[in-house]
């Protein structure tokens, strides 16, 4: 009923027009070209099923396989309380360990690179995607982390954890004016090229990359509802869950403007388990 109910809401909004910035900068496409050995489930936030954990598991290769748990993006009383590895634990994963800083200089830590260079599987916590950047950005973890990718590692991240995969940290402040351009920091950038939001079709954020990607027409805008995953390997992800993913294209937006003149529809909507081709830019027949 619910994916019901989304889908005439977008039907409808796709009646009307919707205008592109007209002084935005010319569409220039970079090449979104995974070619990382590693898989990454990025999930909207909310309530995450137990397939989510479940595809984690066999894609490192058992649940006794060395996870590290990145809890930066939350607050440090639940940090302290080890909130962070409650679901891990019950869904009975046993080589557990965190890696959590405050600032570069802490995030440098040998016990933590260590720890990042010996796990198969990484999972960035909710939050504010923000404090992870802060923490974690330009260090030899940050350099640990996509070479575990590189190599073939996995990671799994929700919310905050979402956003801190791609290139740029959207949302945050961005949210409060959409329509004045925002200097949008950098992400860890192990999904390059691209933009990634969450909570989209639940916190009503389905407009809010628009404006990104009109100031980054050179991105890929990938907005995720709750409970829901894309699941990226190779050169293309699948959809996973119960709602939508999203993606926004730039380069279709041009199309749009010479066939009709203006933008009709800002993106395309995808539910499990319909693929897309993010080098090619298309949807995958299944």
């Amino acid at each position: 009923m619910r994916k019901f109910s989304i889908a005439l809401f977008v039907i409808a909004f796709l009646q009307i027009s919707l205008p592109v910035n007209s002084q935005s900068p010319g569409t220039q496409i970079s090449t979104v070209n995974n070619t990382a050995k590693g898989k990454l489930i990025i999930v909207g936030g909310g309530p995450m099923p137990d397939t989510m954990y479940q595809l984690f598991a066999k894609s490192i290769g058992g649940k006794d396989q060395s996870v590290v748990v990145i809890p930066t993006a939350t607050n440090d009383s639940a940090i302290q309380a080890g909130a962070h590895l409650t679901r891990f634990k019950k869904e009975g994963f046993t080589q557990l360990s965190t890696v959590h800083a405050r600032n570069k200089a802490d995030a440098d830590a040998p016990e933590l690179i260590k720890a990042v260079q010996q796990a198969k599987g990484v999972f960035f916590s909710g939050g504010d995607q923000s404090r992870i950047a802060d923490a974690f950005l330009g260090t030899k973890v940050h350099a640990a982390l996509l070479e575990l990718f590189n190599r073939g590692g996995v990671f799994m991240g929700t919310s905050a954890g979402a956003t801190i995969m791609g290139t740029l940290l959207v949302g945050g402040d961005a949210r409060k004016d959409l329509t004045k351009p925002f200097p949008f920091p950098p992400a860890l950038n192990l999904f390059p090229n691209t933009a990634i939001d969450q909570h989209v079709l639940a916190r009503n954020r389905q407009f809010d990359l628009i404006p990104v990607i009109e100031q980054h027409p050179h991105l890929l805008g990938i907005a995720i509802d709750e409970s829901t995953a894309i699941v990226v390997q190779g050169n293309e992800f699948s959809v996973l869950g119960k709602s939508y993913a999203m993606v926004y294209d730039a380069r279709d937006w041009d199309a749009q403007k010479t066939k009709w003149g203006r933008v009709l529809k800002p993106f395309t909507l995808l539910a499990q388990p319909q693929r897309y081709d993010f080098v090619n830019r298309k949807l995958l027949r299944n």
